[in-house]
């Protein structure tokens, strides 16, 4: 703040830098200090010109910034606003708080996010049709003038009671939630449904846990919520009794109940009003019997579900990308000539953080995978060529091992029926499964081929296992903890575990299979068109 403004350029430096502080000072962003830096920075908005203003928000997006901060560029012209709205991770209580100060256009543009939380997005939708389009052009200067005038430390200020709001609120939900937590579970309650089927009334139990529930729908995976026979006696509108029902988390309602209910109709109309009914804990005769439920797995039988992996892969691309980006600029030489070690360290960057991103994306894949959220466009793929480009690599770096690989190939072989991407990520992740643990002297053969896989001739590409994983049986080959691991750079980055698992959900999501032999690994992919053989035709 003490830096001197008196010319343009200095003026535009003190701005940059004003905003990295900031930026890199969250938590403090309520300070005299930072008050004044925020005035300091709407007063002279205007003199910044909206390219520096645009690469200054680029450069905070991803980034953990502040509420004030946010709310800084949010209320800017769509062009500097929208990188910073598009990635912005605040808390449910910080949105809360910034959305009645965010412009039109910004929360146009933040209702494109489908990971925003479903209060803040139910929030956001309560500011009407009025901001689903993009504010007719305005003149900037003249923009940038009514906001000094509108917002100033009055913004602020606001802003910094709002979300102390918010923060006490959830404290005293916090607080209530242990209290119910702790309290001793109850016995029995009674229960309304509205016409839709979900609990809208309750007597003798917390109402946190319960209202909001239905009897309409079958728990799905997470095996909270009523069975069949609740969910059927509702589609017909008819009594149930004693069907299951189970809450989820640890307070006094929480657990397995059996519940019970009747429907109930407008005396007048007769039109269906919803159900009533008690609930009651099981007899001991009523769950000796029933088998357990499986605890949740993670990818692969890891602990990770599969969504909170996959917003880990979001959270590491981010950096991992500008990590090689800013690699390549020095060993390319885009901002000028640079010596030859920094460019040789460089070049090391990029290949240690391309193989992290490669793993990056597999766990992605594997996430995908895992939520049926997968989808993989058919097309002919050249197999034979995609061997070949492969070879070529894996040979050199197999030779600095003192191994070699050796691949036949069928003539004549027809193009696979799979999505590119998928059919390169599983030759390249079957090639570094085996190759990657080749020993000194070793040769690993590769045959592609037409074979026989049940009634269809399948286009197959068969690797040999190497010695290092000689008798090992395919329960130890595909836990994602097993060793040993390659210590070459193609090698498995997740392990070979992983990797095995990832080949075969892939083939099997393409119509293939992968079958884990005594000697080979064999990888089967559907060609372009096949004909079905008969019992008695051979491979």
């Amino acid at each position: 703040m003490a830096l001197p403004g008196t010319t343009a350029s200095a003026r535009l430096a003190k701005w940059r830098q004003l905003v990295d502080v900031l930026a890199q000072r969250r938590g403090e962003e309520y300070s005299e200090e930072a008050e004044a830096a925020f005035r300091w920075l709407e007063e002279h908005r205007s003199s910044v010109d909206a390219p520096t203003r645009q690469a200054v928000a680029r450069s905070l997006a991803g980034r953990s910034v502040s509420p004030l901060l946010f709310a800084f560029f949010a209320v800017d012209t769509p062009s500097v606003a929208a990188p910073l709205v598009a990635t912005a991770r605040l808390t449910r209580e910080e949105w809360l708080a910034v959305l009645p100060r965010l412009s039109q256009s910004a929360r146009a543009l933040l209702r494109n996010r489908r990971d925003l939380d479903p209060i803040v997005a139910q929030a956001l939708a309560s500011f009407g049709s009025s901001d689903l389009g993009i504010s007719g052009t305005v003149d900037e200067a003249a923009a940038a003038k009514v906001r000094t005038s509108e917002q100033g430390d009055a913004q602020i200020r606001e802003l910094v009671a709002r979300i102390e709001a918010f923060r006490k609120q959830r404290s005293g939900e916090a607080r209530e939630a242990v209290a119910e937590a702790s309290a001793p579970p109850v016995d029995g309650f009674r229960w309304e449904t509205g016409s839709d089927g979900v609990i809208i009334w309750i007597d003798g139990a917390p109402r946190g846990p319960l209202i909001g529930q239905t009897i309409a729908r079958i728990a799905g995976r997470e095996q909270f919520g009523v069975d069949g026979q609740a969910a059927g006696a509702f589609e017909k509108r008819s009594p149930f009794r004693d069907a299951r029902f189970t809450v989820a988390g640890v307070g006094a309602a929480s657990g397995d109940w059996r519940i019970s209910g009747v429907p109930f109709f407008d005396p007048h109309s007769g039109s269906f009003l919803g159900y009533r009914g008690s609930a009651r804990r099981p007899r001991l005769d009523e769950v000796a019997h029933e088998p357990p439920q499986p605890s949740p797995q993670g990818i692969f039988g890891a602990s990770l579900p599969a969504d909170s992996l996959r917003q880990l892969v979001h959270e590491l691309r981010t950096p991992l990308n500008a990590i090689l980006g800013f690699a390549e600029m020095i060993d390319g030489q885009y901002m000028g000539p640079a010596g030859q070690a920094y460019r040789a360290r460089a070049a090391e960057i990029m290949e240690q953080a391309g193989r992290l991103l490669s793993a990056v994306d597999d766990l992605d894949t594997a996430a995908r995978i895992e939520t049926q959220r997968l989808t993989l466009a058919d097309s002919a793929v050249d197999a034979v060529a995609l061997l070949c480009r492969l070879h070529d690599s894996y040979e050199r770096v197999a030779r600095e091992k003192g191994a070699r690989i050796s691949v036949e190939i069928t003539e004549g072989l027809p193009p696979a029926k799979a999505e590119r991407d998928a059919a390169e990520r599983m030759f390249a992740r079957m090639l570094a499964a085996t190759i990657g643990l080749a020993g000194e002297s070793e040769t690993i053969a590769a045959t592609m081929t037409m074979e026989r896989l049940g009634t269809h001739r399948m286009l197959c590409l068969a690797i040999d296992r190497p010695r290092a994983i000689e008798g090992v049986d395919e329960a130890a080959l595909l836990d994602p903890g097993y060793g040993p691991d390659g210590d070459w750079p193609a090698a498995p980055a997740l392990g070979l575990g992983f990797s095995l698992r990832l080949v075969r959900n892939l083939a099997e999501a393409v119509g293939g299979a992968l079958h884990i032999g005594d000697r080979r690994f064999s990888l089967y992919l559907p060609p372009l068109e096949y004909p079905e053989l008969s019992s008695g035709q051979g491979s």
